[in-house]
């Protein structure tokens, strides 16, 4: 039927064989007379996830400022002091070399003392942003909050993209019509587990993970086996400081992870949250002290 189709349109043929109901349909399954029941449309059921995998670049707009968003992710994320010790009025720790240095001006008598200390700094962020067909509806709004956030940025749908680069631009807009040139998956095929593992094959990659705040924004709509998916979360457990998942799907009253992916990664998240837009996002933010705080717990025992 190929062949016969091929040589009607590259090579003059008069006219396009069509499908007989013999030679084209497919036969009908016999369910002892009963109906096969049709898949469920429901939202987060999974029906919109894909597994094709396209090479489609898209153009995500513009963008309005997020001030409002920014102040909060500074205001919200925990704070460790810095590894790099700095100049002080006061302190525990001698500058040894600076006072020494003022020494030598005085002919080697001590007059002043100098410290140093440990500036506090934000804990470090990684952001893994789902840009697959299931989400294109919120994808550009999801990359504005990523924009606000001092975070490392990766996306991936059938294939893993950082975009820290592309998002550090200052304006929000440039911002996005960069991500646009770089992302190749956008509005593809869905392939969570196996992006998760390219980035934990990646020794330079893993290791922005380790310590690290660990948000995923993803509606979690696996497609095929979830095992890698469950396992590469379940890493990304043990290396982060926290393990954070934002779905816009958990933004609905009714949303339950009942999916075969969240329902095996439940019990590895320190919080499920909705996020869809900016002003969602700022409540998930302003939520960031209280999951950060005190020992880890996991957000199976709040969706049970």
């Amino acid at each position: 039927m190929f062949d016969r189709v091929f040589d009607a349109w590259f090579r003059g043929g008069a006219q396009l064989p069509s499908l007989s109901d013999d030679e084209g349909s497919a036969p009908a399954a016999s369910s002892g007379g009963q109906d096969l029941p049709s898949g469920d449309p429901r939202e987060g059921g999974g029906i919109e996830a894909s597994a094709l995998s396209v090479r489609k670049r898209r153009d995500f707009g513009g963008a309005g400022p997020a001030h409002a968003l920014r102040a909060a992710f500074a205001a919200n994320l925990p704070a460790v002091p810095s590894r790099r010790r700095r100049p002080a009025r006061s302190g525990r720790v001698l500058d040894m070399r600076r006072t020494l240095r003022q020494a030598r001006r005085t002919d080697g008598e001590i007059v002043d003392l100098h410290w140093t200390t440990r500036p506090q700094r934000p804990w470090r962020m990684l952001i893994l942003l789902d840009v697959s067909g299931s989400l294109k509806e919120h994808t550009p709004s999801l990359l504005r909050i990523a924009h606000a956030a001092p975070a490392e940025v990766f996306t991936f749908g059938t294939r893993l993209t950082r975009i820290t680069r592309e998002l550090a631009t200052a304006d929000a807009g440039r911002a996005l019509q960069a991500v646009s040139r770089t992302v190749p998956d956008a509005d593809g095929g869905t392939a969570i587990g196996a992006a998760m593992q390219e980035f934990q094959d990646n020794p330079r990659y893993l290791a922005l993970a380790r310590g690290a705040l660990i948000v995923v924004i993803s509606d979690g709509l696996e497609r095929g086996d979830c095992t890698p998916m469950v396992k590469a979360v379940e890493r990304f457990a043990r290396l982060g400081h926290r393990l954070i998942w934002w779905s816009p799907l958990a933004c609905a009253p009714s949303y339950r992870p009942v999916t075969r992916g969240m329902a095996a990664v439940l019990g590895h998240l320190d919080q499920l949250g909705g996020v869809r837009d900016e002003s969602s996002a700022l409540d998930q933010v302003l939520m960031l002290p209280a999951v950060t705080a005190g020992p880890r717990r996991s957000a199976w025992r709040h969706w049970t």
